[in-house]
């Protein structure tokens, strides 16, 4: 059988809604769903966790997508969770392409086997005495506590450690043992509520947690991550122990200690870096959250310190309102980041948002270099990622060279990438379209803009820049 063309229309995906997109981790594991791949869908590359999970169609989405002429197609909801599975991105890939050699009924097959698996592994017992199960949520909750203040965003380890790998463990503890951990207790509480008087206080004080531990998976799993999550509820921690008879501080003495704690945390990491820094004289600290900068030059930088875990262009809004008069914005957490929504906010506003290193490179600048600074290993990066593309693009034998510059090289926020093709004579520039053509191909659905120049090479040597960065990747 011949196979359709797969439509290029429409590229751009629907989003699947967050209760869905969490029953499919739930079912997967964390591992593709294909029997003869179950690759885990997390790979770690120089400290940064890359997802290569795939949320794919069993029957297509579209009216011309792969298996869309199934008989069940007009009947069935397309995003809902019966046809969706969780692959790899090599097997997505795979089974759209080879459409005729994968099936409805097998690709379904692989999903229900796979979840069956998974299921299997983490069966809630039946238990009947509460103090058995309250010993199993505190273990649980202990073994989660340990790898936090081991290697947690707080930890020692990350703000101490040069190397990078407490974040690396961090993540991968997250994705071992915090998650799983945290839907044991959640279901062992709830698969034994009908064995407890009405109402049980365990399984109310546990909905709490619950809000939590699904707020910190989606932050832990999706690329879609929130901010204003629900903090883990010290409160929970606090009644197991007390319902366990065991010795614990005032509810109240804890809580102060934890706020305590993190601020003296954030101060230490600030004061370690900065403090030493050549281009800032002094550091004159107004309050908890604000100090100013005084730099060596003359210049003063009211900064504003926030260790939200994922700054967002509401969080923006927040510390506006509270000092509208901002300078630069340093996000504390080891191991925080922001939105790039929000950093173009920033930028707008004439706000420096960085990461504290990010912020450390940026002090010396002024203006558009300062606000959109780009560390020199985010360079870097972009430069092999981009090359590594090209490596799939079918455009390496050619004669032509790829540069890129301008502003994808020189900002942190960038609305394109900046790309020269270069041909040696006329009859290397008949195919420069095609090349063109596939590296568009090659950032389809990537919603990033490509600009392109093509000229000769002695049109090249002649080209004359501001602030020239050309880098040749071909």
């Amino acid at each position: 059988m011949a196979r359709k063309p797969i439509s290029t229309k429409n590229m751009a995906r629907e989003s699947i809604p967050t209760n869905t997109q969490r029953k499919l981790w739930s079912q997967c594991g964390g591992y593709c769903q294909n029997p003869n791949c179950n690759k885990y869908l997390f790979r770690d590359i120089e400290g940064e966790s890359v997802s290569l999970a795939n949320c794919a169609h069993i029957i297509g989405a579209g009216n011309t997508g792969p298996r869309s002429e199934h008989a069940l197609a007009d009947y069935i909801d397309k995003k809902g969770i019966s046809n969706l599975i969780m692959l790899c991105l090599d097997c997505h890939k795979t089974i759209d392409e080879l459409e005729d050699r994968y099936s409805v009924a097998e690709i379904s097959q692989w999903k229900d086997k796979h979840s069956s698996r998974i299921q299997a592994l983490f069966k809630t017992p039946v238990i009947k005495n509460e103090n058995h199960i309250l010993r199993i949520v505190n273990d649980l909750l202990e073994e989660n506590k340990l790898i936090f203040e081991e290697y947690g965003p707080f930890s020692k380890q990350a703000i101490e450690g040069v190397s990078g790998d407490a974040k690396i463990i961090w993540k991968r503890r997250c994705l071992d043992t915090i998650l799983p951990n945290n839907q044991t207790i959640i279901d062992l509480i709830e698969n034994n509520k009908s064995n407890f008087a009405y109402p049980w206080e365990l399984y109310r004080q546990m909905l709490t947690y619950k809000i939590h531990a699904n707020s910190f998976k989606e932050n832990c799993l999706f690329e879609d991550k929130i901010n204003d999550y629900k903090l883990f509820p010290l409160e929970f921690d606090y009644f197991v122990k007390s319902k366990l008879g065991i010795k614990t501080q005032n509810l109240e003495i804890i809580e102060n200690q934890e706020i305590e704690y993190r601020q003296n945390t954030i101060s230490l990491y600030i004061d370690k870096f900065l403090t030493n820094h050549s281009f800032i004289k002094r550091m004159e600290a107004w309050n908890a959250a604000i100090f100013k900068v005084f730099l060596a030059e003359g210049r003063e930088l009211k900064v504003f310190v926030t260790a939200t875990y994922y700054f967002t262009e509401y969080t923006l809004e927040k510390i506006q309102s509270i000092d509208p008069n901002i300078d630069a914005i340093i996000c504390s957490y080891p191991y925080s980041t922001y939105s790039k929504s929000a950093k173009k906010q920033c930028v707008k506003s004439n706000i420096g948002l960085f990461m504290l290193k990010e912020f450390m490179g940026a002090v010396p600048y002024k203006g558009e270099k300062f606000l959109n600074y780009l560390l020199k290993e985010d360079k870097a990066s972009r430069i092999s990622r981009f090359s590594s593309v090209l490596n799939t693009s079918q455009i390496l034998n050619c004669n032509c060279k790829v540069y890129l510059f301008g502003s994808y090289l020189r900002q942190n926020v960038f609305d394109d990438i900046d790309i020269i093709l270069v041909y040696p004579d006329n009859d290397a520039k008949s195919g420069i379209e095609l090349i063109k053509d596939n590296i568009n191909k090659s950032f389809q659905g990537e919603g990033i803009k490509l600009d392109f120049t093509i000229c000769s090479e002695d049109e090249f040597l002649n080209m004359e820049f501001i602030d020239d960065n050309r880098v040749q990747v071909i």
